[in-house]
């Protein structure tokens, strides 16, 4: 995946602010440009056209101040502007596609493990159909290395692809890591069979580790890739080992069709308690309408 646009949701709070600041030094390093994208709320549509001209003028006000930053961080890079209005996530949406990564900021550290009751960029994650990149507005100059999550989706081979990617423009490590754990309670009793079945979980999370490894040692054969296989929840281990990372790489199966609140289980809790700028990325348009149909023709035979 070759990322070449870098849609920025902006307003003029902090983690907008390092939201432009990630996706124009991203622009810089792959020739890419960068559009950033100002929302008037919808809500704004039941005041009077007074109100409405103190809104624009302010939203004016916003994408000035916004591209006047972006070119001041890399006068070579691109940078457009357009304001929209309506809801801010789905409106954001509406630009993704394969090559276009959206970017917003967000409040959220990671410092307050499980505490978060909700996050627009989870919206925005579900409804996208490209790439999604969540920076935290915290520092991240001392950050170094990627760290990619590991599965057996189609979604999970583009991270690792995107991640190997992106390690070898920064000129970094690559980290892959799986986990063991059980996502759900095992209803076993005796220790030793318990521990009998950790075992084989393990052993199948090196093997899928193994077959990771070689496909991205293919796709990037001069980088340094370290692998890591946990028994922690693989939310919980991400957002740990990627809080020093440059970046955090994450595959989400998608849908036939978005829908809110089907984010999988692990982008949701990662996203939910984001530690490092986070790329959510889905499997490709074409791979989803092959599970779609496959799906329905299963749904067709059990019925």
């Amino acid at each position: 995946m070759v990322i070449r646009r870098l849609v920025v949701g902006v307003d003029a709070s902090a983690p907008s602010r390092a939201a432009i600041r990630w996706a124009t030094a991203h622009a810089a390093g792959f020739d890419a440009e960068v559009l950033l994208v100002h929302v008037a709320d919808d809500e704004w549509g039941t005041v009077g056209s007074v109100l409405i001209d103190e809104v624009d003028d302010q939203a004016g006000r916003t994408l000035s101040a916004a591209e006047a930053f972006a070119r001041s961080l890399h006068p070579d890079v691109p940078v457009r502007t357009e304001l929209r209005r309506g809801s801010p996530m789905v409106e954001l949406a509406a630009f993704s596609e394969p090559g276009t990564a959206l970017v917003v900021g967000t409040h959220k550290t990671g410092f307050h493990y499980g505490r978060a009751f909700g996050s627009r960029s989870l919206q925005l994650a579900n409804l996208a159909t490209g790439p999604v990149a969540v920076i935290p507005g915290v520092s991240s100059r001392l950050r170094s290395g990627v760290v990619v999550g590991v599965d057996d989706t189609p979604a999970g081979e583009a991270a690792v692809d995107l991640a190997a990617d992106l390690a070898a423009s920064h000129a970094c490590e690559l980290l892959a890591v799986r986990s063991s754990g059980a996502s759900t309670a095992v209803d076993i009793e005796r220790d030793d069979q318990r521990e009998d079945w950790q075992r084989r979980r393990d052993d199948d999370a090196r093997a899928l580790m193994s077959a990771v490894l070689d496909r991205a040692r293919r796709r990037q054969p001069a980088i340094v890739i370290r692998a890591r296989v946990v028994r922690r929840p693989a939310g919980m281990a991400l957002n740990e080992l990627a809080r020093s990372a440059e970046l955090l790489v994450i595959g989400d199966s998608r849908r036939a069709e978005a829908r809110l609140g089907t984010l999988g289980a692990v982008a949701y809790d990662v996203l939910l308690n984001v530690s490092s700028p986070t790329i959510v990325v889905h499997a490709p348009l074409d791979v989803e309408r092959v599970d779609a149909r496959n799906t329905e023709g299963e749904h067709d035979a059990i019925g």
